[in-house]
């Protein structure tokens, strides 16, 4: 996949107004990136809108509470937990962190556009028992984030995902699991590195077809 050529913004999780900035500015980079994409396989592309959530706020669009969401093409970027990383932990690790939940988040934008996100959701709805709904789920999340490493693979000349960033970034990859999460929803942290790796070593949305993956690949 060819990219237009964007930069990391150079905002930090300093401010709420920083926060804003940054995810604001990816997006927008995401957009430009992905609509030739879309649209060049026969599909119609709209932008999603970005809202950054603050404490004490719902999101606008369904309630789910987490650090990340998408829906109804509205992706939500929660504000105290990148203010919370930038403040404790590891800075380069929020930056990593912001990078791929946004552009996690913005695959599900791409699944919604592509007719994958209903194709899966009839599926689950037609599944038989809750293990195969959460197969189901984890098939979209691991795909989801397999379009994440697209991105940054396709743009690692000027993101610039090299260096100490792409270290901390493998890093960040490889800690994110269902090992924290009981609804086994996600996929466990070796597929999710497996997938997120994938794709950013391919820079091709083509490499991120979860959906006829063998089992073990999506647990």
């Amino acid at each position: 996949m060819t990219m237009g050529g964007c930069k990391e913004p150079s905002d930090r999780a300093t401010s709420v107004a920083k926060l804003q900035a940054y995810y604001t500015e990816f997006v927008r980079c995401l957009d430009r990136a992905w609509a030739p994409v879309v649209r060049k396989a026969g599909f119609t592309f709209w932008a999603p809108r970005v809202e950054i959530i603050t404490h004490g706020h719902t999101r606008t669009q369904c309630a789910v509470t987490d650090s990340a969401a998408y829906c109804n093409g509205v992706i939500s970027m929660t504000a105290d937990f990148d203010l919370t990383n930038q403040r404790r932990y590891d800075r380069l690790w929020t930056r990593t962190t912001m990078a791929f939940l946004v552009a996690h988040e913005y695959g599900h934008h791409i699944q919604r556009l592509t007719g994958i996100m209903d194709a899966s959701n009839a599926r689950s709805g037609y599944a038989n028992g809750v293990n195969t709904q959460l197969t189901e789920s984890r098939r979209l999340e691991l795909q989801a984030s397999c379009l994440s490493g697209v991105y940054l693979g396709a743009d690692r000349r000027y993101f610039p995902a090299s260096g100490s960033w792409l270290k901390k970034w493998h890093w960040t990859v490889a800690n994110r699991g269902d090992e924290w999460n009981p609804e086994r929803s996600h996929g466990k942290k070796t597929n999710h590195s497996r997938w997120s790796r994938q794709g950013f070593a391919s820079g091709n949305p083509g490499s991120c077809n979860t959906f006829t993956a063998a089992p073990a690949t999506i647990a």
